[in-house]
């Protein structure tokens, strides 16, 4: 990171800047949610603030800045559940969450990117699922869960390398190849609040591998320019997806039920989307996710999800969304075995029922209603039914 620090400043120092465009955005989210049925009724408050600087230092080269604020309580720890009711949940900090510079070849088929990353931006994403709020709709469980402290992803990211290579057969038919290399603890395990760079003992490599077909519309890719394919800056919207994802960890971990340690954590998923229906305004879209973990070492050693999102459905209300969606978490054996030894049998998969409606107020600004349903909440007996609303701010 200092060594790209000082190229970067070095660089900077030498070009023209009078060339330099730049894009700042402003983002604010706020939760209110309360767990209605099987656990204390009482509400919980947090909110979201994402603050991002985008330099085109060139048509070909950008530097991005992703500043994230956090606020307030905890609604997994009132709900007791695994999965993690809402995705913007996390300690209270303000930090640097992304810092990255971005080039792409002169033939557009190649991008290059180092620095502070959130393996989530690009790796295991469903856009159809982005409308719903359980975390578990953001990235599989078994990976979220992969380290205590989780892979490089929200709120707490590491350093690393991407490379992206794009394939274009024509106008609508794409793939692509993305390969990160990543400090296998993100921050300090200690220090949950800021931005902390620590490369510790047994931090190792985590390694992750993704190949995916694209299927974009009948419209070709605005001005014909493959960088849509290769940069998460530049993304061109898709009608139906379909990835394959491995991912591995270099370091040491210690078996969940013997006294042994093995090199290495590893798992794969396999995730897809397609654009069922569209007849403006209405659309229809569904998606399907399903990821495996070294049952040894992981607790989730399976995960699967999936649902309906849409948009336009109700009569006059063309740019409102709604979604229906379930997230299984599966507990290993070697988990369920150790839990049986100590006592504390837990049941094998925490499932969640999410149902939500997004209502456009205007552009910029959107009112959620959430209903989620988690059934043996971190896979132990019982079920708690959870309302929230959310607020989005996006102008």
């Amino acid at each position: 990171m200092l060594l790209l620090a000082l190229w970067l400043g070095g660089w900077l120092l030498a070009a023209d800047t009078s060339r330099f465009t730049s894009e700042l955005a402003v983002a604010y989210t706020a939760d209110v949610m309360s767990p209605l049925a099987g656990a204390s009724v009482r509400p919980v408050w947090m909110d979201n603030v994402d603050v991002t600087l985008t330099l085109h230092l060139t048509p070909r080269t950008t530097l991005f800045l992703y500043g994230l604020g956090n606020q307030g309580g905890s609604i997994s720890a009132r709900v007791g559940d695994a999965q993690g009711v809402s995705n913007i949940e996390a300690p209270t900090s303000w930090r640097l969450y992304e810092a990255f510079v971005e080039h792409v070849t002169a033939t557009g088929r190649l991008s290059v990117l180092a620095g502070l990353y959130d393996l989530n931006s690009e790796f295991d994403v469903l856009p159809a699922a982005g409308l719903f709020i359980n975390s578990s709709f953001g990235i599989g469980a078994e990976l979220a869960a992969s380290r205590p402290q989780g892979p490089s992803i929200f709120p707490v990211t590491s350093p690393g390398l991407r490379l992206r290579l794009g394939f274009q057969r024509s106008a609508r038919y794409a793939g692509y190849l993305q390969a990160v290399a990543l400090d296998g603890v993100p921050g300090h395990p200690d220090r949950p609040a800021g931005t902390h760079i620590v490369f510790g003992r047994n931090d190792g490599l985590l390694l992750v591998a993704e190949a995916g077909a694209l299927v974009h519309p009948e419209a070709p890719l605005p001005d014909g320019s493959p960088i849509r394919l290769v940069s998460r800056l530049h993304e061109h919207p898709h009608h139906h997806k379909l990835a394959l994802g491995v991912w591995y960890y270099t370091a040491r971990f210690r078996w969940l039920d013997a006294d042994r340690t093995q090199r290495g954590n590893a798992g794969v998923y396999l995730l897809g989307e397609s654009r069922l229906y569209r007849e403006d305004p209405r659309t229809l879209w569904a998606f399907l996710r399903v990821g495996v973990a070294h049952p040894r070492v992981n607790r989730f050693g399976a995960y699967t999800g999936g649902g309906f999102s849409g948009r336009g459905w109700v009569p006059g209300r063309p740019a409102d969304r709604m979604g229906l969606a379930v997230a299984a978490a599966h507990n290993s054996s070697a988990y369920r075995r150790l839990q049986r030894r100590q006592g504390t049998p837990v049941h094998r998969t925490e499932w969640v029922f999410e149902g939500t409606y997004l209502l456009a107020l205007g552009a910029a600004l959107h009112l959620q209603f959430d209903l989620q349903w988690v059934l043996h909440p971190d896979t132990r007996a019982g079920s708690v039914l959870v309302g929230g609303l959310r607020l989005l701010w996006s102008p």
